[in-house]
């Protein structure tokens, strides 16, 4: 048979992948020349590229022997003789795929390690963790793929017939998610520490670009998990026929698989090269030195060419002793040691061939101190570049309760893209569980109990385990006052980079739950994206109230959660009209596992937005606030927080507890009215759903003008409205007398909030459009009460601020149980809106807040406490003359410890009697632990944090 007379994807699959091999072969023999002939030194990340080459070897053998055996081709079209051929590559094939990116990955991970030794804790001790799920998902991937059909012959044997089989494209789609989530942590393991390395811009740029070489692994992945989504769509028919669709035991897998398999190998190979090109420096250096000396032959720092990893330039001048501008403290020069051969490795060739000694800088034996001159030409150590990595180790902002409008307005625009992010997720989410329990045939306590996971399960965890510790954990170093200790991971900004990792952890995580429709998938999924979220809120929330003057912390507030609901609205819209416009019941002949795959590519886009979020974050500088300076800020109030009150608890641990359980009664409420908005509309025409009923007549109910997402997309915009007005309000409050506080607003909202609820219970049209009305008006005015609760909960906290706003965020846990209260009386024969009562009777146990802070003085007193702008005034320009006069002794110190250690030896005893007398007179008396005194170390031993 010709082959011209049938479609044939095999040429195309051999030449490919025989290429790529090619390419991986020579740059593979290039590195090992480097590491065996320039360097003279192998290691074991040397040793792990050779495996991984080796089983690249046989990926390209394989499915090239299997292209020219029939892959590519329709079954038709493939002869007899050639079944066991194929059938036998095919399976190799799958088994090496995952040992092959495993091999690969740990080579990487393994050379972090090597770099790690003279650099942070942070970057070896996240090298292992990486490494720990590299090998760990790699060797259960490949024992899946091994014994993938039972027996095990089944899967390469056409004689044997399977059992049982693992559907093989459904257990690549599925392990992608692990694919993506480590290549994109080996992507930016390094970037921290590359940027903040002192070199010349062109060396700077390239060994960044070089690094940065491995996102091409992450759209080789992309390509490869398209070109399976479409296999497994092509293929879905067979889904639900077949025992186990797996290799040859789908119909037309040679030719709907080929395209996916042959990516599968390109990844591979790319990864291979990738890992490989950063260590051929020295080969390139032979070959094309211009491209990493300057042609002048000299290595000076060019002006900005280098960050300390917050945006502020190292400029042209060499670090020396004394030498600080803009308030920056530069490092002193480091001292030569001319007996250590790593001491006169520049940076770049340590970085790019760590045990490689640099010829051109041959050790001193005169044993000479750097000067100014000797500094600039590039003889940094990493002990010194480690200094600027890190998250909390930078030159920040000032305090966030002393930043002005102009920098609040800056700050809190950044922190509101944050907003923007769960806002897009919640909405997203909600539609997407009504998807899923429609396409899967869910039960109604299944579907609650993915928002009691959401809630119940991930805010109530995160918060505490670890939003609250990482957000306070500079606080824990500062009381404990480590000396020469690593820099140390905690505040805001950390927060946000922590709760980003987990939040795209989890959205990735939903694309092997929507190929498998698995309810376990989708709880999993939903506590993981909670978990995070809340991790999120645990530092955004308090960040918006207390950046900036404080009259408006609760308009801040408002603000950013209306945008937070805009933002929900429109996701919610666009899965509404965009993404799940043709789900069916289980029962359609649909495939169920298909159903949900144009939605996972929203979800990969928010994966990698949140990588290049957190990112974003760890280079923008933001302002912080200590928990002293929490607790000073309070001697400004009316009132004494500490005050005693109802039972002997100090008032701010009255309006703590209060603010806590109007949170959890009040998002209890919010997520009940959402979970059973549909029935609460319909009463009478969602008993039940008729098997194979067609989810559009789900959704439009006979009677509705509206379908019932369109009611919940407007519920939604009149929840956001709210908000605005909310904020609004709180914004004319401090200087308009007459506009009513912010905590009679929450009084007020509340109140009608329980008048809607207790209409929604008794009211019962005929015409469920007139039932809409105060469910629609529901949402308005429950709208304003999670930022007014939260930023009244908050104020004269004082020291315990952080832990405050962990506590009040998790308060939302509150739908982990009141939800299947409701169910619970419909089960038993009750009303969905007899049931609904529950709702008004949460939102009465919220109102003791309000009326707590309404009735009683004191409370008043402390919520409704203007500073005004003298005071603000008074407060910044007293803290920025401590901070100033801190920053101003300690540099003087640093200087002057700095010339004794270099010119102790060589100065005489007058010059050294002066720079002791100029010491005396300059600085406070040294401290007993060698950290820098710091204003955050001084106003620590005044009171530890709480």
């Amino acid at each position: 048979m010709s082959s011209n007379n049938f479609p044939n994807r095999g040429p195309t699959i051999i030449a490919v992948t025989s290429w790529t091999l090619g390419l991986t072969t020579a740059v593979v023999a290039s590195r090992l020349f480097c590491r065996m002939r320039i360097v003279r030194s192998v290691t074991w990340d040397d040793y792990f590229i050779v495996v991984a080459w080796c089983i690249a070897l046989g990926l390209t053998l394989s499915i090239s022997l299997a292209a020219g055996n029939g892959l590519g081709r329709h079954d038709k079209d493939i002869l007899d003789q050639d079944w066991v051929t194929l059938r036998n590559c095919e399976y190799v094939f799958s088994v090496l795929y995952n040992p092959g990116l495993m091999a690969a990955k740990t080579s990487v991970l393994v050379f972090y390690l090597r770099l790690s030794k003279n650099t942070q804790r942070v970057m070896r001790i996240a090298s292992w963790a990486v490494l720990a799920i590299v090998n760990l998902a790699g060797v259960v991937l490949t024992l899946i793929n091994l014994f993938q059909c039972r027996p095990i012959a089944a899967a390469f044997d056409t004689h044997t017939q399977p059992t049982y089989c693992i559907p093989l494209l459904t257990q690549f789609l599925c392990s992608a998610p692990v694919n993506v989530i480590t290549d994109l942590a080996i992507l930016a393991l390094p970037l921290p520490v590359l940027t903040s390395m002192r070199l010349p811009r062109r060396q700077k740029v390239i060994l960044i670009l070089t690094f940065a070489l491995g996102i091409f692994v992450t759209v080789v992945d992309v390509v490869r998990i398209y070109y399976l989504e479409q296999a497994i769509t092509v293929t879905s028919s067979a889904f639900e026929t077949e025992t186990g669709p797996t290799i040859g035991h789908s119909p037309d897998f040679a030719w709907n698989a080929s395209m996916s398999l042959m990516w599968s190998s390109l990844e591979v190979n790319v990864g291979i090269v990738c890992a490989c090109i950063p260590t051929l420096k020295p080969l390139i250096r032979r070959i094309l030195p211009a491209m990493l000396v300057d042609p002048n032959g000299t290595r000076a720092y060019d002006k900005g060419s280098s960050t300390d990893g917050n945006g502020s330039s190292n400029n042209a001048r060499p670090p020396a002793g004394g030498i600080f501008a803009d308030g920056n403290i530069t490092p002193p020069a480091p001292v030569h040691n001319g007996g250590r051969q790593e001491s006169q490795v520049s940076s770049i060739d340590f970085m790019t061939t760590p045990d490689m000694g640099f010829a051109a800088h041959s050790p001193d034996p005169l044993n000479r101190s750097p000067t100014i001159l000797t500094s600039a030409t590039g003889t940094f150590s990493m002990t010194e570049n480690s200094v600027y990595f890190g998250f909390v180790n930078m030159r920040r902002p000032k305090s966030m309760i002393r930043t002005s409008v102009r920098d609040s307005f800056k700050f809190c625009t950044i922190v509101i893209i944050l907003f923007l992010l769960w806002g897009f997720s919640y909405g997203i989410l909600n539609q997407l569980n009504n998807a899923v329990s429609a396409v899967s045939g869910m039960s109604t306590a299944e579907n609650i109990g993915l928002s009691s996971i959401y809630f119940g399960g991930g805010y109530l965890l995160g918060p505490l385990l670890v939003g609250e510790w990482i957000l306070r954990h500079d606080e824990h170093s500062r009381s404990r006052k480590k000396s020469n200790g690593p820099d140390h991971i905690g505040g805001y900004r950390a927060t946000f980079i922590v709760g980003l990792c987990v939040y795209g952890v989890g959205t990735i995580m939903f694309w092997p739950s929507a190929v498998l429709t698995s309810f376990a998938g989708f709880m999993v999924c939903n506590f993981v994206v909670g978990f995070g979220l809340s991790i999120i809120e645990t530092g955004a929330n308090p960040f918006i109230v207390f950046c900036g003057p404080m009259d408006y912390a609760e308009m801040r507030l408002c603000l950013a959660q209306g945008l937070q609901a805009v933002s929900t609205v429109l996701s919610g819209l666009l899965a509404e009209r965009v993404f799940f416009t043709k789900l069916e019941t289980s029962t359609s002949t649909t495939t169920n596992s298909t159903s949900l795959l144009d939605v996972q590519w929203t979800y990969l886009a928010i994966t990698l937005l949140c990588a290049a979020l957190a990112l974003f974050f760890y280079y923008m500088p933001l302002p912080e606030v200590t928990d002293t300076e929490m607790e000073a800020s309070t001697r400004y109030l009316p009132i004494d927080p500490t005050k005693r009150s109802f039972g002997g608890l100090q008032l701010r641990t009255c309006t703590l507890v209060l603010a806590i359980l109007a949170q959890w009664a009040t998002v209890a409420g919010q997520e009940s009215m959402s979970i059973f908005f549909q029935q609460l509309i319909t009463p009478k025409t969602t008993t039940s759903m008729t098997t194979g009923q067609p989810l559009e007549s789900i959704l439009s109910p006979i009677g509705l003008t509206l379908s019932i997402p369109d009611y919940l997309l407007i519920s939604h915009t009149c929840f956001a409205l709210s908000r605005f007005l909310a904020a609004y309000l709180a914004y004319l409050s401090p200087t308009h007398p007459k506009i009513p506080q912010p905590r009679t607003i929450l009084s007020i909202t509340t109140g009608l909030s329980i008048i809607c609820g207790i209409m929604v219970v008794a009211v019962r049209p005929a015409n469920p459009n007139l039932l809409v009305i105060p469910v629609v008006l529901f949402y308005f005015f429950e709208g304003p009460l999670w930022p007014l609760i939260f930023a009244l909960g908050l104020r004269g906290q004082g020291k315990r601020t952080k832990r405050a706003a962990a506590y009040i965020t998790m308060g939302a846990s509150g739908p982990a149980f009141w939800p299947f209260v409701i169910y619970a009386v419909t089960q038993r024969g009750g009303n969905v809106q007899t049931a609904f009562a529950v709702v008004p009777a949460l939102f009465v146990l919220a109102g003791f807040f309000s009326l707590f802070l309404d009735l009683k003085g004191d409370a008043r007193a402390l919520v409704d406490a203007r500073v005004g702008a003298e005071n603000q005034s008074r407060i910044q320009d007293r803290a920025n003359r401590d901070m100033d006069l801190d920053t101003i002794l300690e540099a003087r110190r640093r200087a002057s410890l700095a010339a004794m250690s270099t010119d102790e030896e060589k100065t005489g005893f007058f010059k050294r009697l002066s720079i002791a007398l100029t010491k005396g007179s300059n600085v406070l008396p040294a401290r007993k632990d060698s950290d820098p005194p710091t204003s955050e170390h001084r106003e620590a031993s005044s009171g530890s944090p709480g």
